[in-house]
C-alpha cells in the first residue's frame, strides 16, 4: 500500500481494527518511523473504546472508558484530545493524535507513535491526515451499518416490531404493487391489506407508500 487509493480498496476487504492500526506501522507510516498505532472511538455518552492498537504496551485495544476515566488522565493522548497541548503532537514531537471526524463531529482518534522525535512534524502529519480522513469515514460507514443492524435485530423500526405479514406487505411496496394485487397475492381483503398499511405507516413513522419502501430499504428490513 502506496498510497490512498490502494488503502481505501484494502479497506474495502473490511481489515479489523487491529490489522489496520498494523498497517500504520508496518506499512503506511513505517517510512516516518512510526512503531505504535492505535484508533479510538468516542461515544455519543463521551465514553472512550480502544477499538484496535498495534506496538502499545498498555494493551487496552476492545476496552472501553467512561467519560470521567478517560478524562483524567494525564497522558499525552488525553492531554491532546482534551486540547490542553498546543496541537497534534506531544511536547517531545515523536506522538500525533488526529481527530476522526463523523458529520463534521469527532467521533474519534488516531494515534501514532514514533521511534524517534520526527524533524518533518508538518510533512508527516499531512500524509496521516490523508489516510485518516479514509479511516475515518471507513469507521462512520461501519458504525451506521452496525446501528442499522441493531434497530432491526430489535424491532425498533419507529414504533412497534412489523409482523410477518406487515413484511409481506411491505415487501409489495418495494415492488410496487397495488393493494388490490397484493390482495390477491396474499389471499387478504383489499381493506386488511389497507389496514395493516397504515399500521405500517405508524411504525415505520412515514406518510406514504413511497416513504415507507425508502425507509424499508434503508434499514433492510426486506
Amino acid at each position: 500500500m502506496h498510497d490512498i487509493r490502494a488503502f481505501i480498496e484494502w479497506l474495502s476487504y473490511h481489515p479489523t481494527s487491529d490489522e489496520i492500526a498494523r498497517s500504520f506501522v508496518m506499512e503506511l507510516m513505517a517510512p516516518f518511523g512510526a512503531c505504535c498505532a492505535r484508533i479510538g472511538r468516542l461515544h455519543p455518552n463521551d465514553s472512550l473504546e480502544f477499538l484496535g492498537e498495534y506496538g502499545f504496551d498498555a494493551g487496552k485495544a476492545k476496552q472501553i472508558f467512561p467519560s470521567e476515566v478517560w478524562r483524567s488522565w494525564d497522558d499525552d493522548e488525553a492531554l491532546i484530545a482534551l486540547g490542553k497541548s498546543a496541537g497534534a503532537w506531544n511536547a517531545k514531537g515523536n506522538l500525533l493524535m488526529i481527530q476522526l471526524r463523523e458529520r463534521g463531529a469527532v467521533h474519534g482518534y488516531l494515534v501514532l507513535r514514533f521511534s524517534d522525535p520526527v524533524a518533518s512534524q508538518d510533512a508527516v502529519e499531512e500524509v496521516a491526515r490523508s489516510y485518516a480522513v479514509a479511516l475515518s469515514l471507513y469507521l462512520s460507514l461501519l458504525h451506521q451499518k452496525a446501528a442499522t443492524h441493531s434497530l432491526v435485530e430489535r424491532g425498533d423500526t419507529g414504533s412497534e416490531q412489523l409482523s410477518q405479514r406487515q413484511i409481506s406487505i411491505l415487501r409489495g411496496m418495494v415492488e410496487g404493487k397495488t393493494n388490490h394485487e397484493l390482495a390477491n397475492e396474499l389471499g387478504f381483503s383489499v381493506s386488511t391489506v389497507r389496514h395493516e398499511t397504515m399500521r405500517i405507516y405508524q411504525a415505520l413513522a412515514v406518510s406514504d407508500r413511497k416513504e415507507a419502501a425508502k425507509k424499508a430499504l434503508s434499514l433492510a428490513l426486506i
